[in-house]
């Protein structure tokens, strides 16, 4: 009897683990991420400083933000994984009112925020500003941002254009350890 007891207890964790995953938006193999790279920005997180992960396509650099924000969660603390186009989506339907009014509160104030995919959105001036108000709130407050790219911050700033655009790169330069991610695309090459 006292192991169908452990038995259901373990299934009820395991639900309760892979519904708070789910809600810090990691499913499929982003739930169980795991890498080199996510536990150095894991590590980095936990000492309060972000990273920022740019390189091209493939190189793991999700993997690794998952991986952070998967062992963020596993030790109890509270985290999203979201692509900044997603955020700025949700962010613009709340204000239309027929999307998620809370979504730039939630995400300058979750203690761990990984930002996915910077620079694919489409670039206007509000997104940028967004972007940098989000940023800097959320390094007054001392919360770490993980954020991933395929454009370098210098790149960055040239797509985001004028002062604005530098002003973001910047601030993102300040709150974030920058980390080159090279090799082969691993999707092209079968490696996850």
């Amino acid at each position: 009897m006292p192991t169908r007891n452990c038995d259901a207890y373990a299934e009820a964790m395991a639900r309760i683990r892979a519904s708070k995953l789910r809600k810090a938006g990691l499913s499929g193999a982003y739930a169980s991420a795991d890498s080199e790279l996510g536990r150095r920005v894991y590590a980095l997180a936990r000492e309060g400083r972000g990273a920022y992960l740019f390189g091209t396509p493939g190189t793991g650099k999700t993997h690794a933000a998952a991986c952070a924000v998967r062992m963020w969660c596993d030790r109890g603390g509270g985290a999203r994984l979201v692509t900044a186009k997603r955020l700025l989506d949700d962010v613009r339907d709340g204000y239309r009112g027929d999307g998620d009014r809370r979504a730039l509160e939630r995400a300058a104030r979750v203690p761990l925020l990984a930002l996915d995919d910077l620079g694919l959105e489409r670039r206007t001036d509000w997104g940028v500003e967004e972007i940098s108000a989000l940023i800097d709130g959320r390094t007054a407050a001392g919360l770490p941002t993980v954020i991933t790219s395929n454009y370098s911050l210098g790149e960055l700033a040239t797509l985001w254009g004028g002062v604005d655009g530098a002003r973001a790169a910047s601030r993102i330069a300040g709150a974030c350890e920058r980390i080159a991610v090279g090799g082969p695309d691993r999707r092209l090459h079968g490696q996850g």
